[in-house]
């Protein structure tokens, strides 16, 4: 039990609102300190300042019409209330003494001089300064011009421990003013921003925290509060990210679900479409010769269901960790690829360095690499199968080539076909959408994205119009 306060207490201490009550106390602290390094000049300077005025006003009053002098004990009363100890009024080339200090003939009678006149600031800051971590007392003697007399200098002698004791009170009362101020500026500055920034910034926390636990309640999207600043702006993006996370949640959900579903089924759609090929091959040895005739597209057509099965269970379980990599020769794999799509209809270009070797799985690569080269040769000879028309002229070329550019090893594959149209690009890469030809799944470009993505690298679209098709993969060297 004892540590859940501290626990809280740690806390607070780490939260961005006490954070930032600590700063802006720190901050207006310092300020204030800075300000009090030449409050205190101006106030040696006032010191001075305000005691030759009062000197000079008590000359006056000694030269008065009166012919009675004035007690020495009354004018040294009037100026000990001042702290001044001697006085001196400089008129023209006259030099008339009103107070002469009372010096101890057994100490040390050291006079530090003083001249309000000639002083730049920086010489004021070091003397206050050094006045105040002075110690012990000494004389001081300062000269001065009074205010409505400029013709005429007047020289006091003050008391060094005098001006000490009123420096220190006077920075004394400029430290506890600035807590104040720095307190209540705190304050202020620390409610403006907690309900500009702070709370605002707790919100967007809370609910990124919530919707992370649970991405797929709908009440966990943030609505925007319509500010139109930085968090405004903010608020508005996570919204938007979080409507689309749980769009794609929900959509990879069904894709899942889909999944499962084709896999439960798999083995009895297997059993069905074997029962079917047994079926057509009798049919095919039937002596009637129109359904001889319907065997071969009877035989496609379930050639087109099978390839629909396989190909969306491989697309459901393309995952990088069951990639079985190992050393490959690129040129090799191309050979292979092109003669399992081998079509009299078209002729093949595998320009790739046959000691070029890539690090791969060997099966996965080898279906991306065909999947491109079928559908090449699909968009050359127009689906149609080779040989039942009997026309054998070559319309188009597929090529190969591969490079090693950096580390990466770029492969493409291009031919001369007619071109992908502009409007099935954008969804080219997109499972069960990318098919331009009549009973085609769309997964054979997805499939193919999806396992050299695996393997860390790219597929693209880089050309496309009426000279033909290229694809351009891009996988790491080194894998």
């Amino acid at each position: 039990m004892a540590s859940i306060p501290t626990l809280a207490a740690t806390k607070t201490r780490r939260s961005l609102s006490a954070k930032l009550l600590l700063l802006t106390v720190l901050f207006v602290f310092i300020a204030e300190l800075v300000v009090m390094v030449p409050s205190i000049a101006k106030q040696r300077v006032d010191w001075f300042t305000l005691r030759i005025e009062a000197a000079y006003l008590v000359a006056l009053a000694l030269e008065g019409p009166s012919n009675e002098s004035m007690d020495d004990e009354l004018v040294r009363q009037l100026f000990s209330t001042a702290n001044i100890q001697g006085v001196t009024i400089n008129n023209d080339d006259m030099r008339m003494l009103i107070l002469a200090p009372e010096v101890n003939p057994h100490g040390a009678p050291n006079m530090k001089r003083v001249d309000l006149s000639d002083q730049d600031p920086i010489s004021l800051i070091v003397n206050a300064w050094s006045t105040m971590f002075s110690r012990g007392d000494r004389l001081i003697q300062a000269t001065g011009a009074p205010q409505f007399a400029a013709d005429q200098n007047v020289d006091i002698i003050v008391s060094q421990r005098s001006l000490r004791a009123d420096l220190y009170a006077y920075a004394r009362n400029i430290l506890v003013l600035s807590l104040i101020i720095s307190t209540l500026t705190a304050m202020l500055v620390y409610w403006a921003l907690n309900r500009i920034i702070v709370q605002p910034v707790r919100r967007l926390t809370a609910n990124i925290t919530a919707f992370d636990a649970d991405p797929e309640n709908p009440r966990g999207i943030l609505e925007p509060s319509g500010r139109t600043d930085e968090i405004g702006i903010a608020e508005k993006s996570l919204s938007d990210m979080e409507r689309s996370v749980r769009d794609l949640l929900n959509e990879r959900r069904r894709l899942a679900a889909l999944g499962a579903g084709i896999s439960k089924i798999s083995h009895d759609l297997r059993n069905i479409l074997a029962s079917a090929q047994l079926m057509s091959d009798r049919l095919s040895k039937s002596d009637d010769p129109s359904v001889r005739k319907l065997t071969p597209r009877l035989l496609s057509a379930l050639d087109r269901a099978i390839t629909l099965s396989r190909d969306t269970l491989t697309f459901g379980r393309m995952e990088a960790r069951l990639l079985d990599k190992s050393p490959i020769i690129l040129h090799d794999l191309a050979e292979e690829v092109f003669e399992d799509n081998a079509s009299m209809q078209v002729s093949n270009a595998n320009n790739i360095d046959p000691a070029l070797e890539i690090l791969a799985d060997r099966t996965q690569l080898y279906r991306a690499l065909f999947n491109l080269v079928r559908n090449a040769t699909e968009a050359l000879t127009g689906a149609v199968p080779a040989g039942i028309d009997g026309d054998v002229q070559p319309v188009g070329e597929i090529r190969m080539t591969a490079n090693i550019v950096g580390d990466v090893i770029e492969i493409r594959v291009s031919d001369t076909g007619p071109g992908i149209p502009e409007h099935a690009r954008a969804e080219l890469f997109e499972p069960f959408k990318g098919s331009q030809k009549p009973g085609g799944s769309g997964l054979g470009i997805a499939i193919t994205a999806e396992i050299i993505r695996a393997h860390g690298g790219r597929l693209t679209l880089t050309r496309s119009d009426s000279s033909g098709t290229e694809f351009l993969i891009t996988l790491p060297q080194k894998t």
